[in-house]
């Protein structure tokens, strides 16, 4: 599932390790048959490994993306329209403030289209940077999807949430239930928890606070982002534009002040919030960062038939997370609730790294999907989670700080876990307080250690 890493993230390790270790490892492993590779979807830190020289002679026998990679739905090809406008505004913008000299602002959305295209953002600055853009098909995340597709005599597989529980290619019993991403705009658009959604306020706050134009209290949002009117939108907005030109136009010129009496034009430039000139576009290239996040395909494997699960959530943020429990699954008769499925969870691939808006807090009466309803009972004697995170990488200045993990949700996991709480970047030479010895012996027999990988062996 996913094979990607960002630039210089690998040299931040205690063993700096390479891609084309793990992809040499693998085919050693395998045999050079994988019977079915996913990409969960198009960010560089999640493709950009999938090489013909990290992976020499691979082949797959199935490649499965979410809905929102199928060239034949409508609703995808939405998407990837909205998706294109929003990279040629951000191209646009990068190389215009480059021109202004705002360099700094210009790296801010060069880190972001790093993301989306996966070009190194040395690139970003002109020909190539449009070029790219106007043919994302050419972008080196697109290669890279192209190549595992490559791998396969057979079509993709593209995926919807709620259908029929899949059969796992090659395993005895494994079913996969899919949970997202949503088929629904609005909830791919809803990035952020609500308050009771929250695990706490994100002291680094990713950097936003400062750098991004978008406001520290969105981590805890008072009502759903489907009634907010982005700024880049608002004077353009088909029913409250003309609101919006009367009263703060932007194109208006700066006036004086009024004399005494008289009045002040209704959209003075001093009626609106002064911000710096690369803001708006950091602002809208973090928004398209979090909705192809949010754009990904999420699976519960159920190892059989009524047994434990394995939740991999890859980067889903809160909408996608809201959606799982709208529906349920039809299973011979029987309907699987999300909630009981996730009830049975003893490992949990921890959403974004960590981040403050991947893992949604709750209770078992909440309704949305929430840390509380996994691994309950047995199943919690065995709980695991798995975060994938380089934090000297995450903290690095002076690209954004993204605070990865976010320390309230990691402690959150150790206490569900008992400790069990496997990072990339962290040691497990010591049990945790809180452990028992005989359960922390039996998880660590499970587990084997290498600079490679994590091996943890579940019996089904």
């Amino acid at each position: 599932i996913d094979c990607g890493y960002k630039p210089g993230s690998p040299g931040k390790l205690k063993r700096p390790t390479e891609v084309k270790e793990i992809g040499f490892d693998i085919i050693a492993a395998t045999g050079g048959f994988v019977d079915i590779a996913i990409i969960t979807h198009e960010h560089q830190d999640h493709v950009n490994g999938f090489t013909k020289s990290n992976f020499p002679g691979l082949k797959v026998g199935e490649v499965w993306f979410g809905w929102t990679e199928d060239p034949e739905d409508e609703l995808a090809k939405t998407l990837r329209v909205k998706f294109r406008d929003r990279m040629l505004k951000l191209i646009d913008k990068s190389i215009e403030l480059r021109g202004l000299g705002l360099d700094a602002a210009a790296d801010r959305v060069s880190e972001m289209l790093e993301f989306e295209l996966g070009e190194d953002p040395s690139l970003y600055r002109g020909a190539m940077l449009a070029a790219t853009g106007k043919d994302p098909a050419q972008s080196a995340n697109k290669r890279a999807m192209r190549y595992l597709q490559d791998c396969c005599e057979q079509q993709p597989v593209y995926l919807s949430p709620h259908g029929k529980p899949r059969p796992v290619k090659g395993a005895q019993s494994a079913r996969a239930f899919v949970l997202g991403p949503p088929r629904d705009i609005e909830s791919i658009d809803e990035l952020n928890p609500y308050a009771e959604e929250s695990f706490g306020e994100d002291d680094h706050a990713q950097a936003i606070s400062a750098g991004k134009g978008i406001g520290r209290s969105q981590n805890k949002l008072l009502f759903p982002q489907k009634h907010m009117i982005p700024l880049q939108g608002a004077f353009s907005h088909p029913e409250f534009g003309d609101f919006f030109r009367t009263y703060y136009g932007a194109d208006t010129p700066d006036t004086e002040q009024p004399a005494d009496g008289d009045d002040a034009p209704t959209n003075a430039s001093w009626r609106r919030i002064g911000r710096l000139a690369g803001n708006d576009a950091t602002s809208l290239s973090l928004a398209m960062n979090n909705a192809t996040n949010n754009s990904s395909l999420v699976i519960a494997f159920e190892l059989s038939k009524g047994g434990k699960v394995l939740l991999f959530a890859a980067d889903a943020q809160a909408g996608n997370w809201r959606t799982w429990s709208r529906d349920s699954f039809k299973d011979d008769g029987k309907t699987v609730t999300v909630k009981e499925l996730l009830q049975r969870v003893v490992l949990y691939k921890v959403g974004h790294h960590g981040s403050h808006n991947a893992t949604l807090n709750g209770e078992m009466n909440s309704r949305h999907a929430n840390l509380s309803w996994m691994a309950k009972e047995a199943y919690g004697n065995e709980f695991v989670a798995m975060i994938t995170a380089v934090e000297a990488w995450a903290h690095q200045r002076p690209k954004p700080d993204w605070n990865h993990p976010f320390p309230a949700i990691k402690h959150a996991l150790e206490e569900r876990a008992a400790g069990r709480v496997i990072q990339t970047d962290a040691d497990l030479d010591e049990r945790p307080s809180g452990s028992k010895p005989a359960d922390w012996q039996e998880f660590r027999q499970r587990l084997t250690i290498t600079p490679l990988y994590f091996d943890l062996r579940i019996d089904s």
